[in-house]
C-alpha cells in the first residue's frame, strides 16, 4: 500500500510516498514548498495542494490516502484549524482544511487525516524507530518549540492521570517561565547570551561554535541538565522506559547527553535517528485503515 505523509511546519510543506510493505519513505517522490504563514487563506492552502499533488504524480499506482502532520491548536478529527494568537496561518482559523485540501486534490474526504506534527514524531519513532522495542515511549521535539508526546503501545496518551493534560509539556511552568521558552531555539539563545554575553542568530551558529569554544559547549551541557530536570518526574509518573529526541537542536546531542542522561530516572535516551522523516512517516501511518481506527478516539480527544 502506498500512503502519502506531510508535514507542515511554520514555513514550509514536505510530502513523501511512503510504502507501508517496506516500511520506508519512498525519497524520490518528495516535495518540498515554501509557505509563508502569512499570505492569504487560498494562496496557502492552493502552495499545501500543489505540494501533496506534486508527491502523489510520483506514485504508479493510486494511493491508499493522506496524512498529515500538523501543529496545533487543530481539531484533527473534524480537520479545522483552530490556530490563533500565534501570527502564523491566523487565516485559516475555522476553516475546514481536510475539505478544501480534499476538493483540491480531487479524493473523498475521508482519505485525508491530520495528526499533531509531536504525536506523528513520537507514532514513527515507536512504530519503526528507536523505540519500537519498547511499550512506554516519551518523545519528544526541540526545535521552535518544545513538542513531546506519550506513548503506549505505540498509541499516543492524552488523558490520562500519568500525563499532563493533553500529553503536552511545552506549557508547563518552570518557575513561572513556560517550558517552550525555555527547551526551545529561543531558550537556547537566551541561554548562550547568558552564559557568554555574546547573541546568536540561531541553534546552528552555537553547535558549530561548541567544536572549538567552551562558552557554548558550557550552554548546551546546561541546557541539557536544565532539560533533564525538568522531565524527570513526567518521565517517573508515565514509567517511560525510553526518551526519544527529535528536532533541530537534537542534532547538537553529543554535547548535552550526559547532563541531560544525569537527571533522569531512565537510562535509555536516544535521537530519533528518522530527524526529519519522522512526522513524514508518522502522517502516513494514519493512512492504514485498521491504525486509525484504534487512534481516532484518541485523536478526537487531541
Amino acid at each position: 500500500m502506498i500512503q502519502v505523509g506531510v508535514d507542515i511546519g511554520g514555513s514550509h510543506i514536505a510530502a513523501c510516498l511512503y510504502d507501508s510493505i517496506g516500511q520506508q519513505l519512498i525519497l524520490d517522490s518528495r516535495s518540498t514548498y515554501h509557505v509563508d504563514p502569512n499570505w492569504e487563506a487560498g494562496r496557502i492552502l492552493d502552495t499545501w495542494g500543489a505540494a501533496i499533488g506534486t508527491t502523489i504524480s510520483c506514485a504508479q499506482n493510486k494511493i491508499a490516502g493522506v496524512g498529515i502532520a500538523i501543529p496545533g491548536p487543530f481539531d484533527y478529527y473534524d480537520g479545522i484549524s483552530k490556530i490563533t494568537g500565534v501570527n502564523k496561518y491566523e487565516c485559516l482559523y475555522d476553516m475546514n482544511i481536510k475539505i478544501e485540501l480534499a476538493a483540491r486534490l480531487g479524493m473523498p474526504v475521508s482519505q485525508v487525516r491530520f495528526i499533531n506534527d509531536a504525536s506523528a514524531f513520537a507514532i514513527a519513532v515507536s512504530t519503526i524507530g528507536k523505540a519500537k522495542s519498547f511499550d512506554r515511549c516519551v518523545a519528544i521535539t526541540l526545535g521552535t518549540g518544545l513538542g513531546a508526546s506519550f506513548i503506549l503501545n505505540r498509541k499516543p496518551v492524552f488523558s490520562d492521570s500519568q500525563v499532563p493534560e493533553g500529553g503536552f509539556l511545552y506549557n508547563q511552568l518552570v518557575d513561572g517561565v513556560m517550558a517552550d521558552e525555555l527547551f526551545s531555539t529561543r531558550g537556547l539563545l537566551h541561554l548562550y547570551h547568558i552564559v557568554s554575553g555574546q547573541r546568536a542568530t540561531n541553534a546552528l551558529e552555537i553547535y558549530q561554535m561548541a567544536k572549538n569554544e567552551s562558552k557554548a559547549r558550557e550552554t548546551f551541557q546546561l541546557f541539557g541538565q536544565e532539560l533533564g530536570r525538568f522531565l524527570a518526574p513526567f518521565i517517573e509518573k508515565f514509567g517511560a522506559e525510553v526518551l526519544v529526541l527529535g528536532g533541530n537542536i537534537s542534532n547538537a546531542f553529543e554535547y548535552f547527553k550526559d547532563q541531560l542522561i544525569a537527571e533522569l530516572p531512565i537510562a535509555d535516551v536516544y535521537l530519533s535517528g528518522l530527524m526529519d522523516h519522522a512526522a513524514l512517516i508518522g502522517g502516513a501511518l494514519l493512512v492504514d485503515d485498521e491504525y486509525y481506527g484504534e487512534l481516532s478516539d484518541l485523536i478526537k480527544e487531541m
